[in-house]
């Protein structure tokens, strides 16, 4: 490993998540594979091309709304523009609200779903998509690991599932739905849930999702989840190994057509290939 685990220390005395920094696939495979023996159960995973990028959904990167209760009603608004303009484009649509969200989210619409994956290696993938051979702003990307079971014992006060985490119709959603009225969405922190299959990408690429609550501050600066008891762990991928990792990804069979399993995913996998 190039650089064991260490902590460190966030903006305004926040504890930041550990970090290990990698720069081959093997030193990934490696750590990814040490925090799994070293702490047992499911592992969550969410990469970044930017290591700067914090652990927040995109309905809370506003660019001006901060307050719970006007984002959670904007999400509403965009909820209920979907459900009255989709349908000539996408057919029937979920009755559920949350249902909805999912697939809102799968169209990049902005809810309060943050994407994980059950699989490192896609993760990997997604942080390492824009690396070019010799990139003019060249930045360090990472991979976050998450613990689901653990995030979720603190978001419900340990009333957890036999397995730790939520479907998406499970009655501790609850305080999670999708609302007019901010203020009964009542649950704090987020939870981890499994997201409903509604397309081949979710599939492929092992899915998996963080429903924030109230609190609209990023997983990685949260006094409550973060640290080195927290729930998430930042591999940090050096600017100048990106490229050839990505190589590397893909020699091993992590390539766009594997992680987007349709006509668009296939153009990018033949572009690539010849050097575009």
């Amino acid at each position: 490993m190039s650089n064991p685990t260490e902590d460190l220390l966030g903006e305004a005395g926040t504890q930041a998540p550990t970090l290990t920094v990698v720069n081959n696939l093997t030193e990934f495979a490696a750590s990814v594979s040490d925090l799994a023996s070293n702490n047992r159960g499911v592992r969550w995973f969410r990469g970044t091309s930017r290591s700067t990028h914090s652990l927040v959904p995109s309905l809370y990167r506003h660019p001006t709304m901060k307050g719970a209760n006007d984002l959670i009603e904007l999400e509403w608004e965009l909820l209920s523009e979907f459900r009255h303009q989709a349908p000539p484009f996408a057919g029937k649509l979920p009755d559920a609200n949350l249902e909805l969200l999912f697939l809102m989210q799968h169209f990049g619409v902005p809810t309060r779903l943050l994407d994980w994956s059950e699989n490192p290696f896609i993760a990997l993938f997604f942080a390492l998509e824009n690396a070019m051979p010799n990139p003019v702003d060249a930045y360090d990307a990472a991979v976050w690991i998450l613990d689901p079971v653990s995030l979720n014992r603190r978001s419900t006060s340990y009333r957890v599932t036999n397995t730790g985490i939520f479907g998406a119709y499970a009655p501790e959603l609850a305080g999670y739905e999708p609302s007019a009225d901010g203020r009964r969405v009542a649950m704090r922190l987020p939870l981890g849930i499994f997201g409903i299959h509604n397309s081949p990408r979710i599939v492929a690429q092992r899915g998996a999702f963080v429903m924030f609550g109230r609190d609209t501050t990023a997983l990685d600066l949260n006094s409550d989840l973060s640290g080195p008891d927290g729930v998430v762990h930042k591999i940090l991928i050096k600017a100048e190994s990106r490229w050839q990792m990505r190589k590397d990804l893909s020699n091993i069979g992590i390539s766009d057509s594997v992680v987007y399993p349709d006509l668009d995913g296939l153009g990018r996998e033949i572009k690539n290939r010849k050097g575009f």
